[in-house]
């Protein structure tokens, strides 16, 4: 720039088309790039919890999140049926160490532009072991985990270690860890409906719970242990995914073969930890693949870890074949335990004659001792009396509770009103015992119907046009 007192003169460079094709500007995510909690430790959370957190931060249902901007791009379409069928029993796939998981994670690293969410998948915790029955079939968590984290301000998540079906009890609290909605007894699916964070999908209950560990007397000190000791080594192995990259469990087989020098040893040492000599030996042939539960007991008992085999330190396995005994006592099997039937039937007969709580077969089941499926065999009539009973109480528990959101929302809603104040939706949820019970279709309903009756016709376009040209003719 030149300038004297007189004139002030300006020189502009030409400008070039390349400056208008050309930006500094980086491009901007579709989706939040919301930060995995946990990231890189052994409370990490799992892709399905970030996917429904994510969903959350947006304020929309994940399942309609799912809908929206995920399954575009899958390879594999889902009807709005199958989806819902899968957010309920088979969304913990995504979670996986195969071509599923690592699709969903793809898609939302692109749309979240971040590039460490294949992490949160099963790959980054046990490396290419492909056997079955690695995850739980239904969501679990720890209500005091969930308390904590609320009363925290922290986010509500759930790590990836409580969708393991070998983890059983928090390590933290040292209880069990749920899967049933203490006020209505539902599972929850994996990919949320509509229900908030830590909230029951189906009742809306908040999941957590104040108060001590008062389940852990029913635990003993050899599942504590036994549960440490698995959480230890699953921190292990995630630890040595990060910073070597996703484990090979080659060389664990081919070491633990290589472990026996004289005949016999291989039958030995699987009497001495408590397994068959005919699945052993196909472990050591590759001929099957063993669960990770039957991996991690083997090497409990024989006071080695995974990781120590895959790098060829053998010494504790070859003590255990030279003294003839195992470091620990091997995880004993559940033993078989024949049906109590008259046991059994006075119990039902209880509940059916309103002497005690109603409760669903499998959850007396559970209660007994024994598995769902034997008390359906044994009491197949009774059975489905529990499960009509249970319907019929959940069935007369919603209406009382929809009668009540309802009965709040119309308060709410009418306490608004005398103020000669639009009772907008935020207004009314402001006063109500809990905001999210205004993401019931139920408690909306009833606000539409009631401002209609007030005379309250929602601020639509329409009128506000009106208002908008009416005020612009005045001012002209």
């Amino acid at each position: 720039m030149a300038e004297n007192p007189a004139v002030k003169v300006m020189v502009i460079h030409r400008i070039t088309k390349e400056l208008f094709t050309k930006s500094d500007i980086s491009s901007h995510s579709k989706l939040y790039g919301l930060v995995p909690c946990g990231l890189g430790t052994v409370w990490q959370e799992s892709l399905t919890s970030y996917l429904n957190r994510l969903a959350w931060r947006h304020h929309v249902p994940p399942r309609h999140l799912v809908a929206q901007e995920i399954v575009p791009y899958l390879s594999t379409g889902y009807t709005r049926n199958q989806l819902g069928s899968f957010s309920r029993e088979s969304a913990l796939s995504i979670n996986g160490n195969d071509t599923v998981a690592r699709e969903w994670a793809t898609i939302l690293e692109r749309l979240t532009m971040r590039s460490d969410l294949h992490l949160l998948t099963l790959l980054w915790w046990v490396g290419d072991l492909q056997t079955s029955r690695f995850f739980r079939i239904q969501p679990a968590w720890c209500p005091l985990c969930y308390e904590e984290w609320k009363n925290g301000n922290r986010p509500i998540y759930d790590p990836f270690m409580w969708a393991l079906q070998v983890v059983t009890i928090c390590r933290k609290h040292r209880r069990r860890l749920e899967n049933h909605c203490p006020h209505c007894q539902k599972r929850q699916p994996f990919i949320k409906f509509s229900a908030q964070p830590g909230h029951c999908t189906h009742c809306n209950t908040w999941l957590g719970t104040e108060g001590s560990t008062e389940l852990a007397e029913q635990i003993s000190q050899e599942q504590i242990e036994w549960q440490e000791w698995v959480i230890c080594v699953l921190e292990e192995l995630h630890n040595g995914s990060i910073s070597s990259g996703v484990l090979s469990w080659e060389p664990f087989f081919g070491n633990l073969a290589a472990c026996f020098e004289t005949r016999g040893e291989q039958s030995r040492l699987a009497e001495i930890t408590g397994l068959a000599r005919g699945p052993f030996a196909c472990w050591l042939n590759r001929s099957q693949t063993p669960t990770l539960q039957s991996i991690l007991e083997f090497c409990y008992v024989c006071n080695v870890t995974p990781s120590q085999v895959m790098m060829g330190n053998l010494t504790p396995l070859k003590q255990v074949i030279i003294e003839g005994k195992p470091h620990r006592t091997p995880r004993a099997r559940r033993p078989f335990r024949p049906v109590d039937r008259e046991h059994c039937l006075g119990r039902i007969q209880a509940i059916l004659d309103g002497h005690e709580e109603p409760l669903g077969y499998v959850q007396l089941a559970e209660q007994l001792g024994y598995s769902g499926h034997s008390l359906l065999y044994h009491f197949p009539q009774e059975c489905a009396l529990l499960t009509k009973q249970v319907k019929e109480l959940r069935r007369q528990q919603k209406e009382q509770r929809i009668a009540r959101v309802q009965e709040e929302v119309r308060q709410a809603t009418l306490a608004i009103h005398l103020q000669g104040v639009y009772p907008s939706l935020n207004k009314v949820a402001d006063l109500l015992s809990d905001p999210n019970l205004l993401f019931m279709p139920e408690a909306r309903s009833t606000w539409r119907t009631l401002c209609r009756e007030l005379g309250w016709e929602r601020h639509s376009k329409a009128n506000l046009r009106k208002t908008y040209l009416s005020q612009a003719q005045n001012f002209g």
